[in-house]
């Protein structure tokens, strides 16, 4: 399955929602707080804490890309007519900023969940849909990280739903001990794996998993985003890598179109096993109820397949 591709104008969208916004009406649920995510690790994070004690919605549909996503109209008119806004920050949902605005803050609390994360930078050149990433935003990949984002989604429930704390701070902490559970089994995964270097076919997503765990990370891509462009310089110095080294396997991103990792692979012979880098799930995966847990662990498996796991 392939990320779909979705933008639309800002200032077109925005002139919807200054006309929504003045309208009287409003449609919020009045028995439960509605919360509206970005993305999906957002949104699992949310659920995980809240349970079914809040409505949480994600504003990115399944299967679309979330680097180049822009919201449509509704989207936007969820986030006005919501109780807290979860999103990411502007090195990822670059149309947030201007969202945040014209919101009425006073009806609306907004939460930046990566408030705390030390960001890793890098160069992103500009490409097709002019999306730039200073910063890697690929921030959940680390279970680290993603316990920070999840106390910075509590703070915000605290906030609007003060009377439900020791609920949401309860429910936060069973589950940071599943993600130090995920940060254990990475431990161990790298700890006891023949290759160190993890040869990856789709765009640099894996950049704060590889600085959390001292690994060697290549990818031919020189930006965040799937929508720059690989250099063949790149793809030869992976390929000359892998015959150098014996490394038997380069990596792909699952949701997106393998056609480097082909190309490395039928060069090399080196297998090509998927990861997840979560962000999105496709359409199918989000009816199944998949979880970002499930999505690491089954990461860390095909890991222990290719880096060779030796227990």
């Amino acid at each position: 399955m392939k990320y779909i591709k979705y933008s639309l104008s800002l200032s077109l969208l925005l002139f919807v929602f200054l006309i929504l916004t003045s309208c009287q009406f409003d449609d919020k649920n009045e028995d439960k707080l509605k919360v509206v995510t970005t993305i999906f690790p957002l949104y699992d994070f949310t659920r995980e804490i809240v349970q079914d004690k809040v409505d949480v919605q994600l504003i990115l549909p399944p299967g679309f890309e979330p680097h180049s996503y822009e919201p449509k109209p509704r989207g936007i008119f969820e986030i006005r007519n919501s109780d807290l806004f979860i999103y990411t920050g502007d090195f990822l949902e670059v149309w947030a900023t201007k969202i945040i605005n014209v919101l009425d803050e006073d009806n609306v609390m907004i939460i930046k969940s990566s408030e705390g994360v030390s960001l890793l930078s890098g160069e992103e050149e500009e490409n097709l849909f002019h999306h730039h990433h200073t910063y890697d935003p690929h921030i959940w990949l680390d279970p680290n990280n993603a316990m920070i984002m999840v106390d910075n989604i509590v703070k915000g429930l605290i906030q609007v739903d003060p009377q439900n704390e020791s609920f949401y701070r309860d429910n936060a902490s069973n589950y940071k001990k599943q993600l130090q559970a995920l940060d254990s089994a990475y431990q161990d995964l790298f700890s006891h794996v023949k290759h160190d270097t993890i040869i990856f076919g789709g765009h640099f997503i894996f950049g704060y998993l590889a600085n959390q765990f001292n690994l060697e990370y290549q990818s031919p891509y020189n930006g965040f985003s799937p929508d720059t462009l690989p250099t063949p310089k790149k793809i030869q110095e992976l390929i000359n890598l892998i015959d150098s080294t014996g490394i038997k396997t380069i990596f792909y991103e699952e949701l997106i179109n393998p056609k480097v990792a082909k190309i490395i692979s039928l060069e090399t012979g080196a297998q090509m096993l998927p990861l997840n880098g979560a962000g999105n799930v496709s359409k199918e995966d989000f009816k199944q109820n998949v979880t970002y847990l499930s999505i690491m662990y089954h990461n860390i498996e095909n890991f222990k397949k290719g880096l060779i796991y030796d227990e």
